[in-house]
């Protein structure tokens, strides 16, 4: 084909540079041509987009509030106790928005809850293990296995003072201070002054803007080893877990009536 005949035939194609289909809203578009959006030279946008994050809920209230949609769906995730209002989900006129103009409630933790799940289940030396109940004891109350409360400076020297000893015996019990490593070898722990602590209990919401609740932390000593090593475990975690979701998920239905509150997560 001559370069005047493809010269014309390009002419032809630009002149009719799209065409209707018959098919619901297809249309056939000139490939030479290129689609520019021209909203980044204009003074502002063609429509809200976006993503506010806030860990206060007051904030998220009147973020969502102030959204054209009064009745966008909010997503709470299970597993991070974060909700998720999606505020162009529904536009009039179309099935579903662009779903790009969110608002993020992430609850922060306490300090409290922070530690505790910094150290939850790490096994802790004799040394680190008293200084972390002196640098806590505001904070936590030692019980012991009956329930009864122990004094911080009791609690605190038993863990100080605390030997091994190991003897030969023919015996398979097992409980939180002491462990039989075999038939015939049993070793445990043993504090020369104070009384070892089987729990402590921590009133604390958890997260910032929760209620507060009691939270139990199960004290677990290793004496298998020449020295004694402590570790902590949050008793009934999952319970609690799903307790600070569900009040979560109640304080965000409280906090927005109008919207629709549902478990999980949207990806658009």
């Amino acid at each position: 084909m001559s370069q005047q005949n493809t010269e014309a035939q390009t002419v032809i194609e630009n002149t009719q540079p799209i065409a209707d289909l018959v098919r619901g809203d297809l249309l056939a578009v000139n490939q030479n041509y290129k689609i520019t959006d021209l909203e980044g030279f204009d003074l502002g946008r063609n429509r809200k987009r976006g993503v506010l994050s806030t860990p206060r809920l007051e904030d998220f209230k009147t973020y969502v509030e102030s959204g054209v949609d009064k009745s966008s769906p909010i997503f709470v995730d299970h597993h991070h106790v974060r909700a998720v209002a999606v505020l162009n989900f529904n536009v009039e006129g179309f099935e579903q928005g662009h779903c790009d103009h969110v608002a993020q409630l992430q609850l922060e933790k306490t300090v409290a809850w922070k530690k505790i799940q910094q150290i939850k289940d790490q096994k802790l030396d004799q040394r680190n293990f008293a200084t972390f109940l002196e640098d806590w004891n505001s904070v936590f109350t030692a019980f012991n296995a009956n329930d009864e409360t122990i004094l911080s400076s009791v609690a605190i020297s038993a863990v100080r003072n605390m030997k091994i000893d190991a003897s030969v015996k023919s015996e398979s019990v097992v409980n939180n201070t002491s462990e039989s490593r075999s038939m015939f070898e049993k070793v445990e722990a043993q504090t020369a002054t104070g009384q070892l602590p089987a729990y402590f209990k921590i009133k604390d919401p958890a997260f910032i803007g929760l209620d507060e609740k009691e939270i139990t932390l199960r004290l677990i000593v290793n004496a298998g080893n020449n020295s004694p090593e402590f570790k902590l475990q949050i008793v009934k975690e999952d319970l609690l877990n799903n307790e600070i979701i569900e009040e979560f998920k109640n304080k965000v239905i409280a906090l927005l009536p109008e919207n629709p509150v549902r478990i999980g997560t949207f990806t658009a």
